[in-house]
């Protein structure tokens, strides 16, 4: 374990001290939550108030989960243009503090560029496109960019503390402050303290289980993952979302095989190293491909979803909490169906047509009419646009196929005709504009779900199988990966023949997996067994030595403890922890992952343009923390200015180069950072 201060450049008069603040976790979350405290304690305000950060995180250079030295072929899901630290004020008001650039600007500035393979970033191919979905790595360049820029404008005020450990407990002091044991032996006495962990691994599993010498639990970093498993060796894989296209792409192009374009689609060039895969899931439904996001004007406003026809919902039910079926669901396919319609009267009409459309739905919705109209509608587009059924999309009835064959027949055009309304994007198919309201109103969502906002019953399915279909319908793999799977489909390299919801056993000596919904059933063995799915986070059943000694203690408890599908952290609405008890603890504050379950997708990285919920909690919280501490102290005597010096990693991660030709900053401030360049495979 290294600490590393950031230190003064003068000597100053020391000032009280109003406070000492602990961050658990370094990564996005645990950035956004530094970037206040930096930015707030600058404020001319508070500048006789010294205040100490403890910076606790076993990397301590803000990657977290996105390290620098992952293969290119692992992407982001998230488009460049649409990731940024940088709050906003629509965000935060006024405190905005610093300005920077966005990831598609950052790359930009910095002249790199895709390589013909279509993901690797060097210093030769084509420009960075804002949609461009780019490597994982790249992002946490960013984000130690970010912090190290960050690092150069700590008040003199703030002294922070880098201890690269990790925290495995949490307990109260006698004067109540808080105090951090880190796995050094070391303990940290602090006032208060944010808990941004972001993901925490689960708990081990039985070395005992059926199978456990042949089944991979953590898919991640999938090269050392899947190792062991070799070429002409049987790999199934449950899952068909992003995390096993991760390991899809670390089984092919990890492992030197390469697609070349042939008659619009793609052919796999097999290395000769990779495994077979037999790909699975539940529901036997491919994941919907992100659209090209080529649509003009601002963020979609909805005719009917809002937080206002919520908060009346509720209040004609005398604040009971509201019902998915019978309050939410409704509201979500009327706005579905409009946004369909909308954008097919732009396409048949032009951006007036759409106005005039919008407002006439508008008017709809204010009066009640708003069925009669979108039927009306379906009717007039039905012949250009097609059938649009927000309830047949969202959950199509369960299918029966005569053999593995029709399966696979039926999976491999079910993504095809996908891909066609991808490629047309956001701006051109109104199929993917219906679909993308659940993902343009996020925060509409969080409104109906948020602390208990659902009944118990509602909750369940929600965080359980809409939740799921909500990630199939608008969070699935870039459209990239889906034109690779179906050649890989071609090769012979990935097969998909069980249909849904297949038997998984271990017979002793390999795993089969048995079709279950078939008419001719079909049965295969496998040498490996993996689950490329991202759970939600659950607090009873965690590796992470913290949260399982806070559980342990009855600091903190699951939320909804009933809830079979949620088992996140419960907190307020201040973000305060409830322990077993039911008393919050006020010291504590969790952001992030941790707290799914009473708050609804928590696991992203924040965007520019508009609110970002992710940056304004923790605005609110650490406006509310550098309050609470200032209640407590008396006015303190102001000091002299100090400049910070970043700490520098520990230890490299990987090899830096700096781009050979130099480009100007978006921010003239800005000091030159280097960044990893690669070439592309051979």
């Amino acid at each position: 374990m290294q600490t590393t201060a950031v230190q003064p450049t003068l000597s100053v008069q020391e000032a009280p001290v109003a406070g000492t603040v602990g961050i658990i976790g370094l990564g996005s979350r645990g950035i956004g939550v530094l970037e206040r405290l930096v930015t707030l304690a600058a404020l001319p305000d508070r500048a006789g108030r010294r205040l100490v950060v403890e910076v606790v995180d076993p990397d301590g250079t803000g990657v977290g989960i996105h390290a620098v030295d992952q293969p290119d072929h692992l992407l982001l899901n998230t488009v460049c243009a649409q990731v940024s630290l940088f709050p906003e004020e629509a965000t935060v008001g006024a405190a905005v503090g610093d300005r920077g650039p966005n990831l598609y600007e950052w790359v930009t500035a910095r002249g790199l560029k895709v390589a013909e393979d279509g993901h690797t970033l060097g210093t030769e191919g084509r420009p960075v496109r804002p949609d461009d979905f780019l490597p994982r790595r790249v992002l946490g360049e960013y984000l130690r960019w970010f912090l190290r820029r960050l690092l150069d404008r700590v008040p003199a005020n703030v002294e922070l503390r880098f201890h690269r450990a990790t925290a495995t407990g949490l307990t109260t002091g006698p004067d109540d402050s808080r105090l951090i044991t880190l796995d050094s032996g070391e303990t940290l006495r602090v006032d208060t303290v944010f808990l941004t962990t972001g993901h925490t691994p689960p708990a081990a599993p039985d070395p005992g289980a059926p199978g456990a010498t042949r089944r991979i639990h953590e898919i991640y970093p999938p090269a050392d993952a899947f190792a062991a498993v070799t070429a002409g060796q049987t790999l199934a894989l449950g899952g068909t979302g992003l995390s096993a296209m991760d390991v899809l792409a670390s089984l092919t192009v990890g492992r030197g095989g390469r697609y070349e374009a042939v008659d619009g689609g793609l052919r796999y060039l097999p290395s000769g190293r990779e495994p077979s895969v037999l790909l699975f899931s539940r529901t036997g439904i491919p994941f919907r491909a992100r659209p090209a996001d080529n649509r003009t004007g601002g963020p979609y406003r909805p005719v009917l979803f809002t937080p206002q026809t919520l908060d009346r919902l509720r209040a004609a039910g005398a604040g009971r909490p509201l019902d998915l079926h019978g309050d939410v669901l409704p509201l979500i396919r009327a706005e579905m169906r409009s946004a369909f319609h909308r954008l097919g009267a732009a396409l048949a009409g032009g951006a007036d047509a759409e106005r005039t459309l919008t407002e006439r739905l508008r008017a709809a919705a204010d009066a009640g009419t708003l069925d009669d109209e979108l039927n009306a509608l379906d009717v007039e587009h039905a012949e250009r646009f097609g059938h649009f059924d927000p309830q047949e999309l969202l959950f199509p009835d369960s299918a029966e196929f005569d053999s593995a064959d029709a399966y696979r027949k039926w999976y491999e055009e079910r993504l095809r005709s996908d891909l066609v309304e991808a490629r047309l994007g956001l701006g051109g198919s109104p199929v993917k504009a219906g679909l993308e309201v659940l993902r343009d109103l996020r925060d509409v969502v969080r409104h109906a779900v948020d602390f208990g906002g659902l009944d118990e019953h509602s909750h369940d399915e929600f965080y359980g199988s809409f939740t799921a279909t909500l990630n199939r319908s608008v969070t699935g793999p870039q459209l990239d990966r889906h034109e690779e799977l179906l050649a890989l489909l071609e090769a012979g390299i990935v097969s998909v023949p069980f249909g849904p919801a297949p038997r998984v056993e271990w017979d002793g000596t390999v795993w089969r997996i048995s079709s279950t919904r078939l008419g001719t059933g079909h049965e295969a063995p496998a040498d490996w067994l993996a689950y490329a799915t991202s759970g939600q986070p659950d607090v009873e059943a965690t590796g992470s030595p913290l949260l399982a000694g806070l559980v342990a203690s009855g600091r903190i408890r699951r939320h909804r403890p009933g809830a079979l599908s949620s088992r996140g952290v419960d907190i307020t609405a201040d973000q305060h922890p409830v322990a077993a008890d039911g008393r919050p603890d006020r010291k504590v504050r969790v952001l992030g992952p941790l707290c799914e379950g009473a708050t609804f997708y928590n696991h992203y990285v924040p965007s520019p343009g508009g609110r970002n919920r992710a940056l304004a909690d923790a605005d609110r919280c650490v406006t509310a923390v550098l309050a609470e501490l200032d209640a407590a102290t008396p006015t303190a005597t102001p000091i002299e200015t100090r400049t910070a010096i970043p700490a520098a990693p520990e230890t490299p991660t990987a090899t830096l180069a700096a781009p050979e030709t130099p480009t100007a900053t978006p921010n003239a401030a800005e000091t030159p950072t280097e960044i990893i360049t690669r070439s592309p495979a051979q």
